[in-house]
């Protein structure tokens, strides 16, 4: 079975993931630079577009105690 080669996601430098322990980058500076780029926003995961939750519920589902008598 021949080596898969694949590319490094920053530098794009052909690399073979067989014994690279930075994979799936080329080198621990490349790791870094993407480490990086999160760290800085560069990078971003879109939010979720569910609608606001109702200001009457926390974030665990439990009702908020209401500022009304019963």
């Amino acid at each position: 079975m021949g080596k898969s080669v694949h590319t490094c996601p920053t530098c794009h430098k052909p690399i073979s993931w067989e014994g690279n322990p930075f994979r799936p980058f080329c080198s621990d500076r490349c790791r870094l630079i993407d480490l990086q780029g999160w760290f800085g926003e560069r990078y971003r995961i879109p939010e979720d577009e569910s609608p606001e939750p109702d200001d009457s519920m926390e974030s665990n589902g439990d009702r908020l105690p209401s500022s009304e008598p019963f």
